[in-house]
């Protein structure tokens, strides 16, 4: 897989994320961290991990996370697509490889019921 550079990360991506928090687990070989989603698609994750521990692209993890208001734990596996500093953390971008189809579609609806406004900005849809 090569990485169009030359555009933004945004335009880079084939689907809208919805801004998201909550806590990751993400386990890269025996290696657990906790991480913080920052936004979230059925396809791929942005993360705020700890600036200290970079992870190259294209290195396998696994994620597992709790969506706010689901009832079910989530667990896939993904490919690290981009890891930087930024600030005092480092931000990664996942982009999942593995995925059950009970998982995808509980992401599926959890990204349709947060929408967006044009300015990024969750709104209230009632």
């Amino acid at each position: 897989m090569q990485l169009e550079r030359r555009r933004a990360e945004r335009d880079r991506r084939h689907d809208g994320r919805v801004p998201a928090v909550f806590a990751v687990r993400n386990l890269i070989g025996s290696h657990l961290q906790l991480g913080q989603a920052e936004d979230i698609a059925p396809t791929g994750i942005t993360l705020r991990r700890p600036r200290d521990v970079p992870v190259l692209p294209q290195t396998p993890l696994t994620l597992l996370f709790d969506l706010p208001g689901a009832s079910a734990r989530i667990s896939v596996g993904g490919l690290v697509v981009t890891d930087r500093r930024f600030g005092p953390f480092r931000r990664t971008g996942v982009q999942f490889t593995e995925i059950s189809s009970e998982s995808a579609a509980q992401l599926a609806e959890f990204c349709a019921r947060r929408v967006v406004s044009p300015r990024g900005m969750p709104m209230n849809p009632r």
